[in-house]
């Protein structure tokens, strides 16, 4: 004898105790059969629509919402519930509505006020939200809830301080809540306190140590104290957890190449840009470890993608004329720098670099330019100051050189390379009245001090000084030392100004146009 249909209650008890053992399919078929039975039961849509929320079909929990709303307009619940699978499907503006209905309904819960608050915040309307925020928890002042909310609010508006107060407040209704730890911890990074942050994500972990954000976000520290080996750590228990989050290798090839591991570096970012190959940060990134490595067209290629991906970056621009240069390649990389300028007119370093490459040009005239709007963007750029002062050099504009070399060592009294050419153009210029001995003495015996008189280009320099200096017997002696460092290719030259010292004339430059300008010694 077969059993007959399941009445409704039974099927009611069924498709709740189902949806308790999260079974949405049996629970779905359970509800389905009660409104077979009572079709203008709106309570029936209503659990069924619940279901079809938790299982991500947005679309049919609205309309079962809908039915239940349509069969009984005071249903309350029914429109927080529409409400919020209307949000979770990104219609904001109607979720705003029917939370507000709902609100309207049943003005003592706190959820309707909750849900709209979080709505408002993802639409950027803070205020209101907060408004809202601050009526819920008037009804619900002990809600963990509302104030992890509320913090979230405040996060996503930059007030850092508030937000971490809220999460403080939640975790002290709810301490064993991993999440608001890790987001109070990022609170306490934005706000300068990377110990506290450490310290919170370790706890989230100690709660679920199966957190790939804690773990990257607790990385991410690591790498900034230069901490790359825990970094590694942490980065890799995250790409565990989360393997196709691109994230985690991205930041674990940082740390790598930190920790001197190029290899591993590459194979991190290329998996990063194989999960994610629209992110322009992963190949980017491998451009600067090819450049590391002075792979200059590998690196170049990467940088392209990177321009191609993030189109208003300039660093992409900045970084492919970087390599243009080392290249050989001034005019392309002229034109990199000026696209990157266009993009951001105020960067003093890609208006360096673009005056930097006028000088591999031999546009001196716009690269002394160039390195005087980066003086103006930046007056305490040391390295302009010098490049202009080449630039200067380069066409015979001594005195303005001198003033500038001495203007770069009054920033950076011991930068060696500024000491070496100031004294070069002090012992070696054509204008007898820029040249002066003692001066170049000190500035060269002081550059080669720095150098542990190492650099064969500056002992050279510092027997230039003492033959300007008269000191002939000196400026053999270190003459000869510097011919023999350099290799026989450069041995000529050097051999030239040690037979002028030996005859007891000092060396002089030509001036512009008699012979190409070249660095100086």
């Amino acid at each position: 004898m077969p059993l007959p249909p399941p009445d409704l209650p039974t099927l009611v008890r069924r498709g709740q105790i189902y949806a308790r053992r999260r079974e949405p399919e049996r629970a779905l078929e359970a509800f389905s059969g009660a409104i077979d039975l009572v079709p203008d039961d709106p309570d029936l849509y209503y659990q069924r629509g619940n279901v079809y929320a938790i299982t991500g079909q947005f679309d049919l929990a609205v309309e079962d919402f809908s039915l239940a709303i349509v069969r009984d307009p005071t249903h309350a619940a029914a429109f927080h519930n529409r409400a919020t699978a209307l949000a979770d499907r990104g219609d904001l503006d109607a979720a705003i509505g029917d939370y507000t209905e709902s609100i309207r309904l049943n003005p003592a819960d706190p959820d309707p006020l909750n849900g709209r608050a979080a709505a408002l915040s993802r639409k950027g309307d803070y205020a209101a939200a907060l408004a809202d925020y601050a009526a819920a928890l008037a009804l619900d002042p002990t809600s963990h809830r509302l104030l992890f909310n509320r913090g979230n609010c405040y996060s996503a508006q930059g007030s850092y301080t508030e937000a971490a107060a809220d999460y403080t407040a939640a975790l002290a209704l709810h301490p064993r809540n991993p999440r608001a730890y890790v987001y109070r911890a990022v609170c306490h990074d934005r706000l300068g306190r990377p110990d506290d942050a450490v310290a919170d994500l370790s706890a989230a972990l100690r709660l679920d140590p199966q957190l790939p954000e804690a773990f990257l976000h607790r990385g991410r520290l690591s790498a900034a104290k230069g901490e790359h080996e825990r970094a590694v750590g942490d980065y890799t228990q995250a790409a565990r957890l989360a393997p196709a989050d691109a994230a985690a290798y991205n930041l674990r090839a940082v740390s790598r190449a930190e920790l001197g591991d190029p290899a591993g570096a590459i194979a991190d970012l290329d998996r990063a840009v194989a999960l994610d190959p629209d992110d322009g940060g992963p190949v980017f990134n491998r451009g600067l470890i090819r450049a590391r490595q002075r792979e200059w067209a590998a690196a170049a290629a990467d940088f392209t993608a990177a321009v191609r991906l993030s189109p208003e970056d300039p660093l992409g621009l900045l970084q492919r004329g970087y390599a243009y240069l080392e290249m050989r390649n001034p005019t392309q990389a002229v034109e990199d720098f000026t696209a990157a300028i266009d993009l951001d007119p105020t960067a003093a370093r890609a208006h360096y670099a673009r005056a930097v490459a006028y000088r591999h040009l031999g546009e001196y005239a716009l690269a002394a330019a160039g390195a005087t709007r980066v003086l103006e963007l930046a007056p305490r750029f040391g390295a302009a100051r010098t490049l202009r002062a080449a630039a200067r050099l380069a066409t015979g504009d001594y005195a303005a050189a001198v003033a500038d070399y001495t203007a770069a060592l009054d920033l950076a009294p011991d930068d060696p390379a500024a000491l070496n050419a100031l004294a070069w153009v002090r012992a070696t210029c054509p204008d007898a009245g820029v040249r002066d001995g003692p001066a170049a003495v000190t500035a060269a015996t002081r550059a080669c001090e720095l150098t542990n008189h190492e650099l064969p280009g500056f002992l050279d320099t510092l027997a230039a000084a003492f033959a300007e200096d008269g000191q002939f017997d000196r400026a053999v002696e270190w003459q000869a030392k510097a011919a023999d460092m350099v290799q026989p290719p450069e041995r000529g030259e050097y051999e030239e100004r040690l037979a002028e010292y030996r005859a007891g004339r000092p060396h002089r430059e030509a001036p512009p146009g008699d012979s190409p300008p070249g660095d100086v010694g």
